[in-house]
């Protein structure tokens, strides 16, 4: 009888642990109340504190070669939330911005001819009242990026099937135009495509390797394919850039965080990025050159139960505390990619 239940319970661990990030996108974006994804779950790892990790930073920044260290868990928000709007953003970055896609429910965007109209709850709906960005209206559930004219890149754990496919729209630069800025939830017609089919799908290693190419139903025209850092993989302590749609919300720029740690597989890195879920799929920048260095994949919960108010708050990592790190995909492992091309 032990022996059944400890089997049980080793298949339903190992379950749990098929692409963690994924269960909890579907789940979430499968509730009537919000179509976009709340939080990305990461298999349990043990967890540093904050000092910890940059003393590692500094002493393996400090050697000429970066060795190994001890795996670092998966993260939160990192003392101060370094998201940005867009439209505050350096010139280059605005630029980068313009070829960054949403993943949107076709239950949640409404063709009017020339225009489309996204739909979905303020973020007050899902967090404890008085939060940043609480007015807005959070819809994709991840980012993609341009690679060619008519292919994108997301994680793996954003599109499965064919399904996904079919049941989703990808909107470009969903983001606030200027700080006063009420229409951003009406888009024009060139900016929404839908993915015709899914030509590369990889996941490996629990999102080490978490990478999708989409091709999208026509060519996107005035936006340009990123630039990928193909052939190496970055060094320890590279300065980074994330914009992505954090939590659901328009693009959000990030310009405050570090490779702290490469993943013992040399398939993916950890960083101290304030990612949340909707960022997942999103491109993680050296901060520069502009090149891709990683897609998001994974993090812990960036929302914890607050049970004086009743409601969601947000997780804040303070020095000396006990937290995870976000996880980015090495964009390396798509090298060998035959949809690359020349790229």
């Amino acid at each position: 009888m032990k022996t059944t239940i400890v089997a049980v319970i080793l298949i339903m661990f190992a379950w749990a642990k098929l692409e963690p990030a994924s269960c909890m996108d579907r789940l979430l974006a499968d509730s009537e109340n919000s179509p976009a994804v709340a939080a990305v779950q990461a298999p349990a790892a043990p967890t540093v504190d904050l000092a910890s990790v940059m003393n590692v930073l500094k002493r393996e920044t400090g050697t000429k070669k970066a060795s190994p260290a001890a795996a670092l868990p998966s993260r939160a928000i990192f003392g101060k939330d370094d998201r940005q709007e867009l439209f505050s953003a350096p010139v280059q970055w605005k630029e980068i911005g313009h070829s960054l896609a949403g993943k949107v429910s076709v239950d949640h965007i409404t063709d009017h001819g020339s225009s489309w109209e996204l739909h979905g709850d303020p973020l007050s709906a899902k967090e404890c009242p008085g939060n940043r960005f609480s007015d807005q209206i959070t819809v994709p559930s991840c980012t993609g990026f341009l690679l060619k004219p008519d292919l994108l890149v997301t994680a793996a754990h954003c599109i499965k099937a064919q399904d996904d496919c079919d049941n989703f729209k990808w909107v470009f630069e969903y983001a606030l135009a200027n700080q006063g800025d009420k229409n951003y939830t009406k888009v024009g017609a060139d900016r929404v495509y839908q993915c015709k089919k899914i030509v590369a799908r990889n996941y490996q290693n629990f999102g080490d390797i978490d990478y999708a190419i989409l091709q999208l139903d026509r060519p996107v025209e005035g936006r340009k394919p990123l630039k990928l850092a193909l052939n190496s993989q970055p060094a320890v302590g590279t300065g980074l850039v994330n914009i992505g749609n954090s939590n659901g919300l328009p693009l959000k720029y990030k310009d405050s965080a570090q490779i702290l740690h490469i993943k013992p597989t040399g398939q993916a890195f950890d960083s101290e990025m304030d990612t949340f879920g909707g960022d997942s799929g999103s491109p993680v920048f050296d901060a520069a050159t502009g090149e891709v260095l990683g897609i998001t994949s994974s993090g812990h919960a960036d929302h914890f139960h607050d049970g004086a108010s009743n409601c969601r708050q947000l997780k804040v990592c303070k020095p000396g505390e006990k937290c995870n790190l976000s996880v980015a995909s090495g964009i390396w492992n798509l090298k060998s990619e035959p949809a690359l091309g020349a790229n």
